[in-house]
């Protein structure tokens, strides 16, 4: 059985300190870098070498996606700082501007007096649940009933935000 990260990917202890750990910052730099440059998350994944857990090599987007929000990188409250503030801004915007929902063309109905579009803004929420769900994934022994139970609030969720504009 894996087991969890206890200490953030890019950091170690030394004498009750969190450090950095040099060849985990440099993937993690090579990630943000990567990623600003326009590689998908898919790619970079792929790309990865360097071991996550102990024994596991295999990486997923998941833990790529949590190397680029983790604001630890940063710097502060113990943590030395590996990411400049530039970078994880631009990363943040990419990711934003990747993941925005594109609305998909109204389809034309030859009843259909006037078009009909949907229009869904994922909320903070929305946003919250999905990464739950994506970290939960993660583990090898998930809990099925609980992610599954997510699953169908989120599309509650989800369902409850899409708004009808008519043009």
């Amino acid at each position: 059985m894996l087991k969890n990260r206890n200490i953030p990917f890019g950091y170690c202890m030394i004498n009750g300190e969190y450090a950095v750990n040099n060849s985990e910052a440099d993937a993690i730099h090579k990630i943000f870098t990567d990623f600003i440059s326009g590689k998908s998350i898919k790619t970079i994944t792929a790309e990865m070498k360097i071991p996550y857990n102990s024994g596991k090599t295999v990486w997923n987007i998941n833990m790529v996606y949590r190397i680029l929000e983790n604001k630890k990188y940063l710097g502060g409250n113990g943590f030395p700082k590996i990411i400049s503030g530039e970078e994880f801004g631009r990363a943040a915007k990419l990711k934003a501007k990747r993941n925005t929902y594109r609305k998909p063309a109204p389809k034309k109905n030859s009843r259909q007096l006037e078009n009909i579009a949907y229009e869904y803004d994922p909320t903070e929420e929305i946003q919250r649940m999905t990464n739950e769900i994506n970290r939960l994934l993660d583990f090898e022994n998930a809990d099925n009933e609980k992610v599954e139970a997510l699953i169908i609030k989120l599309a509650q969720l989800k369902y409850s935000e899409i708004k009808e504009v008519r043009t």
